[in-house]
């Protein structure tokens, strides 16, 4: 009987657990969605916008977000990139809970980069000299993705017979 009860407790305190950490979940993707709304509504966002219609048409090598803005890198022509550093236009440092805002913003209004089977997604951080970790995060084109986009203007993919002069 001892034993049985013990098992119980245990389970009992598992079950409790897991429904903590789900209310917490809920509650945290909550504030997130509110951090969202908030963040499209801003007039820092009606300044970004325009750089994101121009990166919706496109091909995008590498998009990253960290304190200081954004910075969308292009695959064509080489070596260019848009900047939007959030100083220059009077606006102040990005927080964590803000740049994971402007992170699910961007993958609404840029629905290819959240395409995990055309970009990488991950959260780096880098250690500063006084010790403290600065985050970002970033998307990165992947390798098949982006031969596919080299590779598009000069072979459709169709198996058509190319037509040549009989003489």
């Amino acid at each position: 009987m001892g034993t049985n009860t013990y098992f119980l407790f245990i389970a009992l305190l598992g079950i409790v657990a897991v429904a903590y950490f789900l209310w917490l979940d809920h509650k945290r993707s909550r504030l997130l969605c509110l951090r969202v709304k908030k963040l499209h509504a801003s007039p820092m966002f009606a300044a970004l916008a325009p750089m994101l219609k121009n990166a919706q048409n496109r091909p995008i090598e590498q998009l990253t977000v960290d304190k200081t803005g954004v910075v969308i890198r292009f695959l064509h022509p080489a070596g260019s990139e848009l900047r939007f550093h959030l100083r220059d236009l009077g606006y102040g440092y990005l927080s964590q809970e803000k740049q994971e805002a402007l992170v699910v913003l961007l993958e609404q209004f840029l629905p290819r980069v959240a395409d995990v089977h055309r970009y990488s997604f991950k959260k780096k951080r880098t250690l500063l000299l006084n010790g403290h970790y600065e985050s970002y995060y970033q998307y990165t084109i992947l390798n098949s993705y982006k031969t596919s986009l080299v590779r598009a203007p000069y072979y459709d993919g169709s198996s058509r017979k190319l037509s040549f002069p009989s003489w």
